[in-house]
């Protein structure tokens, strides 16, 4: 195995407030210190506070040119994001959302040390959530996401979760990634594992991580003191109807995906 100097991150980047300002400045020098190299993938509404804090901590900033789409356009975002970060030079990459990995290193940085230094032994290393990471994310996730996950294993036998916006690739994966992949929605999720379990001369493989539990409590730290406690402030937005609506068209695009991308016969490596 080789070690994980090897493995360039590649942070999916929006944020268009100065939320995670704080937290970024706080932990981006230990972030940045467990890769050989950083590069952050920016939407461009990304707030410049955001822009010059990665900067200033030695991370390649690329923003996107185009208006961002949400969960319906960022397929062709990370394709653009694992494009740019080619250039890095690493044998290996670990995709990972921005404010997911901020978190992963301020609450477990043992964890994400070592499973970067896991990633070289793979073309895809697929990061999910352990029971008790799941535990932490409220009702709209729990009771939704589950289903996009049945879904996979339905069809491919495999009990991975394939949508906590974190995965690690080689060289190699990426770049055939860029030729194959065509998902436009959220649902390349799915498409991108599916893609490389019908490579027979490819590793693939799954963790479950305690670092990729619910981060974006991170964010709202003074909405969680006026509902009086992070529960209250869950039931608050558990109870709005939009986000159910919202959760519900995610874990049906991804579930939708993984039944188109694996109809010809994806399925466990031999």
């Amino acid at each position: 195995m080789r070690d994980h100097a090897n493995v360039a991150l590649v942070a999916i980047v929006h944020q268009p407030d100065e939320r995670l300002a704080a937290m970024a400045g706080t932990h981006l020098p230990a972030l940045r210190a467990q890769y050989a190299a950083g590069m952050a993938f920016c939407s461009r509404n990304t707030h410049a506070t955001i822009l010059d804090l990665l900067r200033a901590h030695d991370i390649d900033v690329t923003i996107d040119d185009a208006e961002p789409n949400g969960i319906y356009g960022i397929g062709h975002v990370r394709r653009k994001a694992i494009r740019a970060a080619l250039a890095s030079g690493t044998s290996h990459l670990q995709m990972c959302d921005f404010d997911r990995a901020l978190h992963w290193v301020a609450r477990h940085p043992a964890e994400l040390k070592a499973v970067i230094a896991g990633i070289p032994a793979y073309d895809l290393l697929v990061l999910g959530r352990t029971d008790r990471a799941w535990a932490t994310h409220p009702p709209t996730q729990t009771e939704t996401e589950p289903l996009f996950n049945h879904v996979f294993a339905l069809v491919t036998g495999l009990a991975w979760d394939v949508g906590a916006g974190s995965r690690g690739l080689s060289q190699r994966a990426a770049r055939l990634l860029l030729e194959t992949s065509r998902e436009e929605t959220v649902g390349i999720d799915a498409e991108w594992p599916l893609l490389l379990l019908k490579q027979k001369d490819f590793v693939t493989g799954y963790r479950a991580c305690e670092g990729l539990e619910f981060e974006t409590a991170d964010r709202f730290a003074a909405e969680i003191a006026a509902a009086g406690g992070y529960h209250a402030w869950e039931e608050e937005i558990s109870a709005e109807p939009e986000r159910w609506v919202f959760r519900l068209q995610v874990a049906l695009m991804i579930a939708e995906a993984t039944v188109r991308y694996g109809r010809d016969g994806a399925g466990p490596p031999e």
